[in-house]
């Protein structure tokens, strides 16, 4: 499944290596973890790159 709209960066740096307890991945259901790309910070799915979520920083 695709998502359509932005495309998804690739996480070339972990902020937080420690999983969120409060975000959770709406596709899978594992944490979220806090991430950093040249396109600014977002939280990406801990089980990257089996599953692709992201939701953008500022919008949480």
């Amino acid at each position: 499944m695709k998502d359509k709209g932005e495309p998804i960066p690739e996480p070339s740096e972990v902020i937080s290596d420690v999983p969120t307890k409060e975000f959770t991945c709406l596709r899978c259901g594992n944490p979220l973890v806090l991430r950093n790309s040249s396109r600014g910070s977002f939280y990406g799915c801990s089980s990257f790159p089996k599953c692709r979520y992201i939701k953008k920083h500022e919008a949480i």
